[in-house]
């Protein structure tokens, strides 16, 4: 790559004039091209060159309009927006829409302007969804409440696009009333969805409220469904759901009309390690898809669906949102753009961020009493000395955040269910954090290898109260009394005490630490789980998702074990 000033000036003069090969979306071409900035906003393209007073001659490389992830929460993370934006400007994304629900669960209103406002922080296109779903169902118990109340006063607010993910098919299928005036509230605005397993007369139904979108398929044959049914599919690639390599065959080429590239939900390690939207690009390159359709699917096509007409493609008046990679492979970012200024430079982020201090209001949200190994007691009364008693077991399904339903016979010794390491079912259970009640769901579940101790977090969807997955009483203990004394974070407890720990002060989900710090931590503690026997790629990830009600098939909450297809509390016993 070459580059050299130019003195040209003038009224007319670009700021700042590249030449290289331009990726035309609009016209699914590649040629030669100069493209010029001014103002923030692309002032030209052509093949002729114009006064400018800068131009940067590409050897080789590519030129292609900035990546737009349309759906992730920045939260999952474990970093603020600002550190998010640190993490993934210099890897080609110049826009994220954000849906800013685990927060909101936590700190309602508060925690939604708290996220628009550090993101305003760091050089990021940062849009927002409203949260729909705050709780997602009335089967757990959340921190705030998002209702028809505020979500009137967040859709006036500038960077707010629409309305969130509405999770709660069951109650926009049954026609919901507290459901259906959040939807009507947004008429006019996007209207995300999220319809898991959702075909035939009930996909009909949810499609019928208005739901333009959905990144729950992992079926080429559901998801060519929504698409006939005029849905935009929203192809996720995430740290846990993974569905990229499911979909590819919905992708028409030279026209993947209603189709985009989405990541969902991404820890820090894996932004670091394997990267963001030029993750989802790269896969979509070696699962086949054309690469002029697959920068589409990240750029203009999220764009066109959010109605974002200033961005998507590199056109005269647009924004100058743009990458130049070494190619459409490897999709290495060498030089970013936001609004025509270089923000990134060879993986190096050359934007300053403003400082930002502790939110007060975000800070101390883990409201629960000291426990005692007894709280977590499962009872099952019977007169024999020695019985077995048939349970519900959630079942893990590797890379998804879908269960299983299990029913396995389970010991009970002294009035107490036990778990059963040989057979890997260990307790889960989840403490209510943020109203005091003292409530505590119970169950089982298998497919963390544990051999010992337990795993605890604050980061449980949607509501985020702690859950913990252990092999006995005494180490869930340690680790739920942990995080109620650090104020939330991530905890591995053996049978006696603390082995690792991540402290999360904000809301209990985030870190004002970068990515590199966040990455080390969380790799030690993956490390740290595999010393205990846990045989999961990302536990926490994992175990984060056991708790949302609204993605099939039992999960667990405050209230106990919930059949999310029937969307109600079961007994634990059979």
């Amino acid at each position: 790559m070459a580059g050299h000033e130019d003195g040209c000036s003038g009224s007319f003069a670009a700021d700042l004039l590249l030449f290289g090969k331009v990726v035309n979306v609009y016209t699914g071409s590649i040629s030669e091209s100069y493209v010029g900035t001014k103002g923030g906003r692309v002032s030209y393209l052509g093949t002729n060159p114009i006064s400018s007073k800068n131009l940067i001659k590409l050897d080789s490389e590519y030129i292609v309009p900035g990546y737009i992830d349309g759906h992730v929460h920045i939260e999952s993370s474990l970093m603020t927006p600002s550190r998010f934006a640190e993490t993934v400007v210099p890897r080609g994304t110049c826009c994220i829409v954000a849906d800013p629900h685990e927060i909101a669960n936590v700190r309602g209103v508060d925690g939604i302007r708290f996220m628009m406002h550090n993101s305003l922080k760091a050089q990021l296109r940062v849009y927002f969804m409203i949260p729909s779903c705050v709780p997602a169902t009335h089967l757990e118990t959340s921190g705030a409440e998002i209702g028809l109340k505020e979500i009137k006063k967040l859709r006036r607010l500038r960077l707010v696009l629409g309305l969130g993910e509405v999770m709660n098919f069951r109650g926009v299928i049954n026609r919901d009333k507290a459901v259906l005036e959040k939807i009507k509230a947004c008429r006019g605005m996007v209207l995300d969805g999220h319809a898991p397993g959702l075909r035939s007369e009930e996909l009909c139904a949810y499609v019928s409220a208005g739901m333009g979108s959905d990144h729950e398929s992992v079926s080429e044959d559901e998801a060519r469904e929504k698409l006939s049914l005029g849905m935009w599919i929203m192809i996720r690639e995430g740290s846990t759901a993974k569905n990229l390599s499911a979909l590819t065959g919905i992708v028409s080429k030279g026209s993947p009309e209603r189709v985009m590239l989405v990541t969902d939900d991404r820890h820090a390690e894996d932004l670091l390690t394997e990267g963001h939207m030029d993750d989802c690009l790269r896969k979509a390159v070696e699962e086949g898809i054309d690469p002029i359709d697959a920068v589409r699917m990240a750029t203009l096509k999220p764009a066109e669906y959010f109605g974002l007409s200033n961005q998507g493609g590199i056109a005269p008046g647009k924004w100058a949102d743009i990458v130049v990679l070494n190619n459409l492979e490897e999709f290495k970012a060498k030089i970013v753009l936001i609004g025509g200024k270089v923000v990134a430079k060879d993986g190096r982020y050359l934007a300053l961020t403003k400082k930002s201090l502790y939110e007060e209001s975000m800070m101390r949200t883990v409201n629960v009493r000291e426990m005692q190994p007894k709280d977590f007691r499962i009872p099952c009364h019977r007169k024999e000395s020695r019985a077995k008693v048939t349970a519900r077991v959630i079942g893990l399904i590797q890379n998804q955040i879908v269960t299983e339903e299990l029913r396995c016979e389970m010991e009970v010794r002294k009035g107490e269910v036990q778990t059963d390491l040989e057979r890997d079912i260990l307790k889960i259970c989840v403490v209510e954090r943020h109203r005091g009640t003292g409530r505590i769901g119970k169950g089982f579940v298998k497919g963390f290898g544990l051999n010992e101790g337990a795993l605890a977090s604050t980061i449980a969807h949607d509501c985020h109260n702690i859950v913990a997955v252990g092999s006995s009483n005494a180490a869930i203990c340690i680790a739920a009394n942990r995080l109620r004394e650090m104020g939330g974070g991530i905890i591995i407890a053996g049978e006696t005490g603390i082995l690792k720990e991540l402290r999360l002060p904000i809301a209990g989900l985030m870190t004002t630490l970068d990515a590199s710090s966040v990455s080390q931590m969380t790799r030690e503690l993956k490390e740290s789980s595999a010393t205990l026997g846990c045989q999961l790629r990302d536990p926490f990830m994992s175990l984060s998702f056991l708790t949302l009600p609204v993605i099939p098939k039992l999960k667990i909450t405050d209230y106990g074990l919930i059949d999310v297809n029937k969307n109600k509390v079961v007994d634990l016993f059979v």
